[in-house]
């Protein structure tokens, strides 16, 4: 059984937290805002200016760098860098989650989410905030329900799932003292 960790972009670890315990049960998947706190293992840049600025710093050498395939050229064919393919038409907020969730969906059986709130409140009263938090969240739906294969699992989720969730057979939630005791 493969299993991954994809960490929202704002997650931070909790300093008790043994990440050699929680790297013994999967690699974590993450955007570049992840890396610094939680030593994220394959880490995602979408952005040309954050992904050149990473590469200035060779940060490909510590950790499974992913870019998107259309920056590799011009950002002039760095090695030791993964890419990975596709463009989003939608405005939507921290899309290298979105980025994440798609790759580890690929490659892992269940994929445990730190840090990802689907209950849908926000405080957003920006229509374009909210129009963006609404593409990422259907961007999140989407992604699980298209992975019928792959079992979700939110890990201290706060409260209940918002009803746009609900039909998803492949989403659960639980909590992390309980997923060390099944794992």
């Amino acid at each position: 059984m493969r299993i991954s960790w994809v960490l929202q972009s704002d997650y931070r670890f909790d300093p008790s937290m043994d990440m050699d315990r929680l790297k013994s049960v999967g690699p974590l998947w993450g955007s570049w805002q992840t890396w610094r706190d939680c030593t994220t293992d394959n880490v995602i840049s979408h952005e040309m200016a954050k992904c050149r600025e990473l590469l200035d710093r060779a940060f490909q050498a510590v950790c499974n760098f992913y870019i998107p395939k259309k920056h590799y050229q011009s950002l002039n064919r760095p090695m030791g860098v993964k890419l990975y393919e596709g463009d989003f038409m939608q405005e939507v907020t921290n899309i290298e989650d979105i980025v994440s969730m798609h790759l580890a969906s690929q490659q892992s059986d269940i994929i445990l989410l730190l840090g990802f709130d689907l209950s849908m409140s926000t405080s957003a009263s920006d229509k374009y905030e909210l129009h963006k938090f609404k593409n990422y969240h259907g961007l999140i739906r989407s992604i699980i329900h298209s992975t019928p294969e792959v079992q979700w699992v939110c890990v201290d989720h706060r409260g209940d799932f918002d009803k746009a969730y609900g039909d998803l057979g492949n989403l659960s939630q639980d909590h992390m003292q309980r997923v060390f005791e099944m794992l």
